[in-house]
């Protein structure tokens, strides 16, 4: 077995466990010692086997953090810190959280922020990753 087996077989196990992003993949990849050629050749063939999905996973995330009452600005984060800032720019991210959903997962996690001022409430909202716009318009709706 060589090295770019050992390397595909790492990566079919944490693809066992969970869904990766395919840059995030690629970096555990080579945190275990590939080169970036044997990574490259060990996502080509994981892309072979249709074993990545960024778009699926990306689907699967934004459940994930609509349901923990997190805004768009959080999810644009979180792919920051996962080293998948190219998503940004490949991904109209409004396309898989459109604005009504924020907005209504906004108004949830305002249930949970209890009653306080308008402007406190939108601070709260905007500091848990929800976009100005997401935050006021559920600010509003919930003083109603």
């Amino acid at each position: 077995m060589d090295q770019s087996d050992k390397y595909f077989d790492f990566a079919c196990r944490l693809l066992a466990g969970r869904d990766y992003f395919t840059e995030e993949l690629r970096q555990k990849i080579l945190v275990k010692g590939a080169t970036d050629d044997e990574a490259d050749k060990v996502i080509e063939k994981l892309n072979k086997f249709n074993y990545l999905d960024d778009t699926k996973v990306l689907r699967k995330y934004v459940s994930e953090i609509s349901v923990k009452g997190k805004g768009i600005n959080y999810l644009k984060q979180k792919l920051y810190e996962k080293g998948c800032s190219a998503l940004l720019s490949s991904f109209d991210l409004t396309e898989f959280y459109p604005f009504e959903e924020e907005c209504a997962a906004a108004e949830k996690a305002l249930a949970k922020l209890g009653k306080c001022e308008e402007k406190k409430l939108v601070s709260k909202l905007v500091s848990r990753g929800f976009s100005l716009p997401a935050a006021l318009d559920a600010a509003k709706k919930g003083k109603r």
